[in-house]
């Protein structure tokens, strides 16, 4: 429908006022009015079934959204609440693995290379000269006290402290997956422990082994390395492996309760991979650990994503699953999908009544209206048109009121510029009445400045003979409105251009909240900025360095405004990932070893974790995750190359390369700017040849030389 149409505004054509031509009622017979009914009823019936397919498929698809985020809110939830739980279990862990008489014990028994069996019967001794080995104290003085006469009174403090900690059993064992201190009761070391004990060594990480189901109940074992004391060994190197035994039933019970609000149909499950198979963990139940069956080919549990599918206890289910940090465990939540059949029918049983409804509704009309039109021609046809006059009038006040309520602004203005028609919101606005408001123009409104930057966007709507939406600031009654405004070319009724119909929409509350959004990124970008600084003081300045000249060189390759942008805070983020690398190797003074050059290059993953979930609105994480990429490929994480590297992260790498050669680490000193240049002009191959080239030139400008003076630097 015509927006300016039907406005109750003298001089312009009504919609809602059709003329009816009078040839209609004279030639017009019963017969031909009612195939023209049979049409329209034929058209209302495929409607009526048409409609409700729709409306079915809409609402089944809003249904399964809604449902699919409901489960995947829960199961993350619960997944999270277990992650807490097994976080607390292994807190007291450490009183073991990080006590120093701990530590000296398993160091002085893994170092006296004697077998487990020989320290407990003391057959063997344990070095050249015939003697038994014998514990150091923490300065390294031996103590003349064999190993072996140790070993009760370890074993007393182990079972102390299982007892008071209220774990099952708690276990030492060597590098060859012999426990030679237990605590009380505790049982034998099986070879799938002694396996996942080695693995642990191995990698110098807590591990969580699979539930275990015993009499009493399901065990959880928590396999924690034991660091070495002795100086003599490889720093950090594992002497030993503590096994803790912790019985989880009763809190099982409690983590896997439904939640108050459970709907109808829905049930949480845990499920546990081990051995390449799958099993749900059901406390409650006899057994407790219940086969599933085999892994998928990848080694992973059935698909966690939402959809339909086999449920774990049978039936069809729709269901969701999160994996549990740690264990090989894994949240399902799902509902039954007859469940959710019976949400559906409701909606279905309505929409087809309705329609039903309706068509005997239409049917009957039409049949009344056939039965008057054979008996009273004349005054049925009288009639109707009188009802349908009064049923247009009706809807013209209503379209009259829809449009007086509206609160953004329609007008309609002629060729020359002058508004035609204006709504009464509009003219509420600019403060006069609506009948005073027609004949001005955008000048008279909004001021010349504006006026002429509207009459532009008036021009490409004409000349494109479409829609143009633009924003404007402009100031109305004294105050700053932010505008957003869309040009329709407005056609006669001879097709041709005669004006442009505009609908302004104020989003000056949508512009302040975004401005005090980018506020809000601005103070958490400085904060972090802030904490990478306090932690590494060779950093200090390096982040707002790299942003000035990344945007320099930005803006002189004509980048977009949100590429700039990007740039910048991407820059001042870049090493914010740092604070998770260790600090003795960012102030390592020599050379770094693989090992630490591996742990330094993580600190993009350790950027990632803590920037992934703040809205920046643009791809700043994108951006900083690939500074370190080259054009040959060589660079990292990904090994990108050539035009796969965005423009943005191109600039931002050779931007901290240039910057980080000219600033003083704990290895090395600065060197000069010149130096550093040629360093990357000489890498072509690497790092992206215009890049450069704008980089030479801002570091030659004015504010290339500001930012280098504060390196005093040339």
């Amino acid at each position: 429908m015509d927006p300016a149409a039907g406005m109750g505004t003298p001089g312009m054509p009504s919609l809602l006022s059709p003329e009816i031509p009078a040839t209609e009622a004279r030639s017009g017979g019963p017969r031909r009015l009612m195939a023209r009914a049979g049409w329209a009823l034929a058209i209302i019936a495929v409607l009526a079934i048409a409609v409700p397919l729709v409306l079915i498929f809409k609402e089944r698809a809003s249904l399964l959204s809604d449902l699919e985020r409901r489960l995947g809110i829960l199961a993350r939830g619960r997944a999270e609440v277990i992650e807490i739980w097994l976080d607390g279990l292994t807190h007291p862990v450490d009183k073991v693995v990080n006590s120093e008489m701990f530590r000296l014990f398993a160091t002085e028994v893994d170092l006296s290379l004697a077998d487990m069996a020989d320290l407990a019967t003391g057959t063997r001794d344990a070095g050249a000269g015939g003697k038994q080995p014998t514990s150091k104290d923490a300065g390294g003085n031996a103590n003349n006290v064999p190993l072996t006469a140790q070993i009760p009174f370890m074993s007393k403090v182990l079972t102390d402290f299982a007892k008071s900690e209220g774990y099952a059993a708690a276990q030492l064992l060597n590098r060859k997956g012999v426990a030679y201190v237990n605590s009380a009761g505790a049982p034998e070391i099986s070879a799938e422990q002694r396996a996942i004990a080695a693995q642990t060594l191995k990698s110098g990480v807590l591990r969580y082994g699979p539930l275990r189901e015993t009499p009493g109940g399901l065990i959880l074992d928590i396999y924690a390395p034991v660091l070495s004391a002795q100086s003599g060994t490889e720093r950090g190197a594992p002497a030993g492996i503590a096994l803790m035994s912790v019985p989880v039933s009763g809190r099982l019970k409690q983590l896997l309760t439904q939640p108050p609000l459970t709907q109808p149909g829905e049930q949480l499950r845990l499920i546990q991979l081990a051995a390449g198979a799958a099993y749900e963990i059901a406390p409650r139940d006899s057994p407790s650990l219940r086969p599933l069956g085999s892994l998928d080919e990848d080694g992973t549990a059935p698909a966690t994503a939402f959809a339909k599918r086999q449920g774990i206890a049978g039936g069809s289910v729709y269901s969701v699953g999160m994996p549990v940090s740690g264990p090989a465990w894994q949240v399902v939540q799902e509902i039954d999908a007859e469940a959710v059949s019976e949400r559906l029918s409701g909606f279905i049983a309505a929409v087809v009544t309705l329609a039903i409804v309706i068509v005997l509704a239409v049917a009957a009309v039409f049949g009344a209206f056939w039965w008057r039109l054979a008996n009273e021609h004349s005054k049925a046809l009288a009639e109707q048109f009188r009802r349908l006059a009064a049923r247009i009038e009706a809807q013209k006040r209503l379209l009259d009121s829809i449009n007086n309520t509206i609160t953004d602004h329609i007008g309609l203005k002629s060729l020359d510029g002058t508004y035609r028609y204006l709504n009464p919101a509009f003219a509420r606005t600019i403060g006069k009445d609506v009948d005073r408001a027609i004949g001005l123009d955008d000048a008279a409104i909004y001021g010349k400045g504006t006026a002429q930057r509207l009459k532009l966007s008036d021009q490409r709507a004409l000349a494109s003979g479409t829609a143009v939406t633009v924003s404007e600031e402009v100031y109305l009654g004294a105050k700053p409105h932010h505008l957003q405004i869309t040009k329709v070319p407005y056609r006669d009724d001879a097709g041709v251009f005669s004006g442009i119909v505009s609908v302004t929409r104020d989003v000056t509350e949508l512009v302040e909240e975004q401005k005090k959004h980018e506020q809000a990124i601005r103070q958490t970008v400085a904060a972090l900025v802030r904490a990478v600084e306090l932690r590494d003081p060779y950093l200090a300045g390096h982040s707002r360095r790299v942003a000035g000249f990344a945007v320099a060189v930005a803006q002189r390759l004509g980048a977009s405004p949100e590429e700039i942008a990007t740039v910048e805070i991407a820059a001042d983020l870049s090493q914010i990932g740092k604070l998770g690398v260790p600090r003795e190797i960012l102030n390592k003074p020599g050379r770094l070893s693989p090992t630490e050059i591996e742990l330094m290059q993580s600190h993009l993953s350790h950027a990632e974790n803590i920037l992934r979930d703040i809205d920046f609105k643009l791809p700043v994480l994108e951006t900083l995750l690939a500074m370190h990429e080259r054009l040959d490929g060589k660079g990292y994480p990904a090994g990108l190359s050539g035009e796969r590297i965005s423009l943005a992260s191109r600039i931002l790498g050779a931007c901290d390369v240039f910057c980080a050669r000219l600033e003083p680490r704990s290895y090395r000193r600065g060197i000069a700017a010149e130096a550093a240049m040629e360093i990357l002009e000489s890498n072509a191959e690497r790092y992206d040849p215009k890049v450069i080239a704008a980089l030479r030139e801002v570091a030659q400008s004015v504010a290339g030389e500001k930012l280098l003076a504060d390196l005093g630097v040339a």
